[in-house]
């Protein structure tokens, strides 16, 4: 098979709902191993009615790192999974995934690379000046986003390495049919706010080879995501974006928008308030905890003291206060102080008003108060200015940094891509998104924090669907969002019965969900009452998502528990495999 024909018009947007060259041939070359694998189970099957079997892996940050690791390891223990053909994750998922496809045969040595996490996640270090640095030249790119910020100042702090490898370089890996064919999820913010959450447009997929619009048909070659196109052509070629940019932008949301929103601004107040002395408290869901992003001093240099950087930060600090629904009075009383010689223009005066006005209002009214406030304080007080500028000059590097920095988040500005269907006017105009120069993509777990829309491709023809759901609070979310998604958009997807998951502090380990013409579902929550009984509330708490680094003997308990839901259930995963390989009139 010759492979990516569709790139011989150099570098055109492909609008087809068809599979990438690259993925067909993968697959076709995995199908070998697939086949021995069923063979070894004792399950017969030729090539042309083989079972097309999916793994999800759910969003969950670290913990659902640590546990697809685990996952993954007794798949291949109990050998089960070279009968795998897909791999396909959200968030924290995507970062187990990403680590794994360095290795061109990872299938072969998981067990190993298992014992190099654990080692790397509880005995390694981060530079923060490192991180320093590569947020400082991210900044020079017209795209800089808060993803440029969370992926150097978060990801690589969690993961404790910044991975500048290429998704594009993860092709021999995933088309010798040693490994399952990886498919990594994001969503397009845009097009989700304006949209319907059932909306197929939303999602965005990257795999080695393509990545795009699998809803709209719409894909380009995975080297010139982010480059320039106009009408479907290549406009302008740009350096593809390195893995640990696309970590930060997979797994982008760790809670609500309102706690990424908070916990963003502290760790930018942290980084830029010179107090960065390792004492920060934050505060998620109600729980107070140590700050797992507690960083020691970067030095003077990342210090600005001009009255334009003092009253950013003190806008930033109100912004903090007021998502949080605390006391503002203080704050407000500095930021006027730093305002009063500009007593002229409309952000003094603003802030007078809202300090007048504050105590009557609601949260959302104090919230829409802070964004008005946002965007007339980046007019005239130097936003625009310094934005305009490289991160070179008579400015200090630090005072623009931090502008382009506040600038993201008032607008809100992650993942800023180029659009390559921008002027496409072919299939993409009920979108609008031939419009935009600019997409925005983000962490998928905003819409179903598990990828199914993505393997229910009829084209990807999957038979079964081993959904592992490391998610922190309702462990069945996930498959009632995903029932309501395929009920309105008329994709085949097992009826659920809404009387099987009412248990969500105590779940089962596996729930079977299957039908006529429909794929099968084995949904498996990661801590239940097989795994850990009463214990489940107490391992919800000790691996909550806000979790950023854990110790060795904790990354090995959950590694354990993860694995336990793989042995418990390794003989219903071969009888539903036998039942729809039995089945050879099963279509859908």
């Amino acid at each position: 098979m010759k492979r990516f024909q569709w790139r011989k018009d150099g570098g055109c947007v492909r609008l087809s709902h068809e599979l990438s060259a690259g993925e067909k041939e993968a697959t076709e070359n995995r199908k070998e191993k697939v086949l021995e694998c069923l063979k070894s189970l004792g399950i017969a099957r030729d090539e042309d009615n083989m079972p097309n079997i999916t793994i999800l892996g759910s969003g969950g940050g670290l913990r659902a790192m640590i546990a697809l690791q685990g996952t993954l390891v007794e798949m291949k223990k109990q050998g089960l999974l070279d009968a795998v053909l897909y791999l396909c994750g959200v968030s924290g998922s995507t970062w187990c995934m990403s680590t794994l496809y360095k290795d061109k045969d990872w299938t072969e040595k998981v067990q190993d690379l298992e014992e190099r996490l654990c080692d790397t996640l509880s005995k390694s270090s981060w530079d923060l000046h490192k991180a320093y640095s590569l947020v400082c030249q991210a900044a020079k790119d017209e795209l800089f986003s808060l993803t440029d910020v969370w992926a150097s100042f978060v990801v690589y702090k969690i993961l404790k390495q910044y991975d500048q490898t290429m998704l594009s370089q993860q092709d021999d890996a995933s088309t010798s049919g040693t490994n399952p064919y990886p498919i990594y999820a994001a969503v397009e913010s845009k097009i989700s706010h304006k949209a319907d959450e059932n909306s197929p447009g939303t999602w965005f997929e990257f795999t080695p080879h393509e990545s795009g619009f699998p809803g709209l048909g719409a894909f380009v070659c995975t080297k010139d995501l982010g480059s320039k196109f106009e009408n479907g052509k290549l406009k302008d070629n740009s350096k593809e974006k390195s893995i640990c940019y696309l970590q930060g932008l997979w797994g982008s949301v760790f809670g609500s928008m309102e706690e990424n929103m908070k916990y963003l601004k502290e760790l930018v107040l942290q980084v830029f308030s010179g107090e960065l002395r390792g004492e920060h408290q934050y505060a998620v869901g109600g729980a107070e905890n140590t700050s797992e992003m507690a960083m020691l001093p970067l030095g003077e240099g990342t210090h600005c003291t001009c009255a334009h950087c003092r009253s950013a930060l003190l806008l930033l600090e109100f912004h903090s206060h007021a998502s949080a629904g605390e006391d503002c009075k203080g704050v407000s009383e500095k930021l006027k102080e730093v305002l009063k010689e500009h007593e002229g223009k409309n952000s003094y005066q603003k802030c007078c008003e809202m300090s007048d006005a504050w105590g009557s209002k609601t949260l959302a009214a104090r919230m829409e108060e802070c964004a008005e406030f946002g965007r007339i304080f980046e007019t005239e007080h130097g936003g625009k200015f310094f934005y305009s500028f490289s991160l070179t000059g008579s400015v200090s590097s630090t005072c623009k940094l931090f502008w382009k920095i506040c600038i993201c988040i008032f607008h809100w500005r992650w993942g800023s891509t180029h659009n390559f269907l921008y002027k496409c006017r072919k299939g993409t105009k009920s979108t609008g998104l031939d419009k935009d120069e600019v997409i925005n993509l983000i962490d998928a777990g905003i819409g179903i924090n598990s990828a199914y829309p993505l393997v229910l491709r009829p084209e990807r023809k999957v038979k079964l669907i081993l959904s592992f759901d490391f998610s922190n609070k309702d462990p069945f979310e996930t498959i009632k969002k995903t029932a309501k998604y395929c009920e309105a958009n008329h994709i085949p997807f097992p009826k659920i019965d809404p009387e099987k998951l009412k248990d969500t502090d105590s779940p089962s380990s596996c729930y079977v969900f299957k039908g006529k013409h429909v794929p099968t579902v084995m949904h498996f929550p990661l801590f239940n009452k097989e795994n850990s009984p009463d214990k489940i509330h107490d391992f919800r708490e000790r691996y909550s998502t806000f979790h950023f680094s854990y110790k060795e003997d904790d990354v090995k308990e959950l590694l354990k528990r993860a694995k336990m839901n793989i042995f418990n259930n390794k003989e219903r995963i071969r009888e539903e495999i036998q039942q729809i390989v039995s089945s050879s009139t099963k279509k859908f």
